[in-house]
C-alpha cells in the first residue's frame, strides 16, 4: 500500500489521508460482492427448498 507522500514521520503531515490509496481495492469490492451475492443465493435456494417441502406437508 502506497502514501501519497515521502516523508519518514507524521510531522507536518495534515488532512484526510485515504488509506488505500494505491492499493487493489477493486479486488475487495469484488470479492465483498461475490459474497453478497453467494448468500443471497443460498437463501433463495434454501428458502425455495423449505416452501417446497412445507407445501408437502412433511419435513
Amino acid at each position: 500500500m502506497e502514501a501519497p507522500f515521502d516523508v519518514t514521520s507524521w510531522d507536518g503531515i495534515t488532512g484526510a489521508i485515504y488509506a488505500g490509496y494505491g492499493s487493489v481495492e477493486w479486488l475487495w469490492i469484488l470479492l465483498s460482492l461475490a459474497c453478497v451475492v453467494a448468500a443471497i443465493i443460498g437463501g433463495w435456494r434454501h428458502e425455495k427448498h423449505a416452501y417446497e417441502t412445507a407445501q408437502k406437508g412433511g419435513k
